[in-house]
């Protein structure tokens, strides 16, 4: 009877230790999907660090093994780009199943090209547009999950120094649409963004500076450590 104590006992650390090793060694894969936020492009139009950059580093900082894919970011990246690319691309698909976190950052290059090609916009016509916008966002989450399981982190269009009234309220419809959706992890920069005028370089741009990059990437480690 002892002996099968011990000899229980032998395989019960032995397994103990391996998935503690296991665990160690296991590599987190970060996905990255969007546009210029995804990429990190600055004030000035440089690419510097992303918000996802950042969180890569802090999980490194906490003895993490990461590798971050970024392959699929692209500034002229849209919602339609993305689902389309993820139906007809087993590169991506496989890239989906692999990860262990998603990141989208999508929406902006949508709202404005869906403005600008209007010869005069109107509400009605801004309405519809929104509509599309977010039927658009509910299809490619849907594709998505057919392929990944695991957490999606949204970041969402922030609207600092944009002066367009249609443009400005698509894009705050929009957040509001994916805040309430309980099922991704919705990072809302306008908050952030909006409240210092340190997160701009460029008065005459719209994209952060490395301030405002990081602030959001602040904001997306405290949301994922309270899920």
């Amino acid at each position: 009877m002892n002996k099968k104590i011990k000899l229980l006992s032998i395989i019960v650390l032995s397994c103990s230790v391996f998935f503690i090793y296991k665990n160690v060694d296991k590599k987190i894969l970060i996905l990255n999907i969007g546009d210029s936020i995804s990429l990190g492009i600055n004030s000035f139009g440089i690419k510097e660090y992303s918000p996802v950059d950042y969180y890569k580093d802090y999980l490194i900082s906490q003895q993490k093994k990461v590798f971050l894919n970024n392959y699929y970011s692209k500034k002229d990246m849209t919602i339609e780009k993305l689902r389309e690319k993820i139906k007809n691309t087993s590169k991506i698909k496989k890239s989906l199943i692999e990860s262990h976190i998603l990141f989208l950052s999508l929406g902006y290059n949508d709202i404005v090209y869906e403005t600008n090609i209007e010869e005069e916009i109107n509400e009605k016509k801004n309405n519809k547009i929104i509509k599309k916008i977010k039927n658009n966002y509910k299809n490619l989450l849907k594709e998505i999950r057919k392929y990944y399981k695991n957490k999606i982190v949204i970041i969402g269009i922030h609207e600092s120094k944009i002066d367009n009234y249609y443009i400005k309220k698509s894009i705050r419809e929009i957040n509001k649409y994916l805040e309430n959706n309980k099922n991704i992890i919705f990072i809302n920069t306008n908050n952030i963004l909006n409240s210092n005028n340190d997160y701009y370089s460029n008065p005459n741009n719209s994209y952060p500076n490395y301030l405002g990059y990081r602030k959001i990437a602040e904001n997306i480690i405290k949301s994922l450590e309270n899920k």
